[in-house]
């Protein structure tokens, strides 16, 4: 392998040795998101990565999860990690209970400092006590296709009793990282720190959140084909339009080729911002098909407009109606 050395400029990003030790498991986002609070933490400059808020948020998750990151004590910060630190000592090992409403839940987020650690003859001794953690345990291991040691069932029980996480959740957790090549379990952890502190509590709302990640995935796969845009990373623009398109407008892949072509034809070139334009009139008069799309480009009236049109015909209907009512009474 070539030898490589880093050019230091006047300027230099200092970061945590540690990062080292969790490379394998972070992704680009996290990645960026660690250099830009060591260049900045106060005011990160998402554009120079092209990140939106949320994936920012996402990622910090995963680092304070890690151990890489804290929340700040400025600002607004400091309150939040004044009532993090005020909750700490009531987390105490107890059975997950499920209750009707989730924001009610004994759900916490699982910091790498505060991690339960049980040696392996507790632990043992646990399972023997415990035939619903046994049982979990066993099936997390069958999900994961590996045995497990004292430190990754550690993991396990502390999600279940310190966390609140029920088994259903875990399993599905495991298995989702499972089918993604994530098998280990710190990596695991580390997600459902990241899922619980963005409001992830439940097994029907875990999984709503691998369908709406999914869907994304796969509706930015077919507009990165339909752009041309290729392997290269999406800017921040063009990430925040497609999640727009995917996962709040819902617009079909027949309605964005259509507006696609569309700007092809006007501009000569594939511009997502100029496709949202056209997009976000379609969106306004109501047109949800290429077919009404291509009608209100010949003239003919857009769902919208036709519901206008009924609108005020009922009017003027009603109107008529009263005045013909009023005549008659005379």
């Amino acid at each position: 392998m070539k030898k490589y050395k880093v050019k230091y400029g006047e300027n230099t990003v200092s970061l945590p040795a540690e990062i080292l030790s969790h490379l394998a498991d972070a992704d680009a986002d996290e990645l960026k998101a660690l250099i830009l609070l060591a260049s900045d933490g106060d005011e990160p400059r998402l554009e120079l990565a092209g990140m939106s808020e949320d994936e920012f948020e996402s990622a910090a998750s995963f680092l304070r999860g890690a151990g890489l990151v804290k929340i700040s004590s400025k600002g607004a910060g400091k309150k939040k990690e004044a009532a993090e630190k005020k909750a700490e000592p009531e987390m105490e090992t107890g059975s997950a209970e499920e209750t009707k409403t989730p924001e009610k839940r004994n759900v916490r987020v699982l910091r790498r400092e505060i991690l339960p650690e049980y040696t392996s003859s507790e632990i043992s001794e646990m399972m023997r006590e415990n035939e619903l953690l046994s049982s979990l345990i066993d099936a997390c291991q069958q999900t994961l296709g590996k045995t497990f040691n004292a430190a990754e069932s550690n993991v396990i029980i502390a999600m279940n009793r310190s966390m609140g996480l029920d088994g259903e959740y875990i399993l599905m957790l495991l298995a989702h990282c499972a089918e993604n090549e994530k098998k280990n379990l710190t990596y695991v952890q580390r997600m459902a720190a990241g899922l619980v502190e963005s409001g992830v509590l439940t097994p029907p709302q875990l999984e709503e959140e691998f369908r709406r990640r999914e869907e994304l995935a796969s509706g930015e796969g077919a507009l990165r084909r339909l752009f041309g845009i290729g392997g290269r990373a999406l800017t921040k623009k063009e990430k925040d339009i497609f999640k727009l398109w995917i996962c709040e407008r819902k617009y079909s892949i027949e309605l964005i080729t259509e507006a696609y072509e569309r700007t092809v034809a006007k501009t000569g070139k594939a511009s997502v911002p100029y496709c949202n334009t056209i997009l976000e009139g379609w969106f306004a008069s109501g047109i949800t098909t290429p077919e009404e799309a291509r009608a209100a480009a010949s003239g003919k009236k857009t769902p919208a407009q036709v519901r206008g049109s009924f609108e005020t015909d009922d009017f003027f209907g009603a109107a008529l109606d009263r005045s013909l009512a009023g005549l008659g009474g005379k």
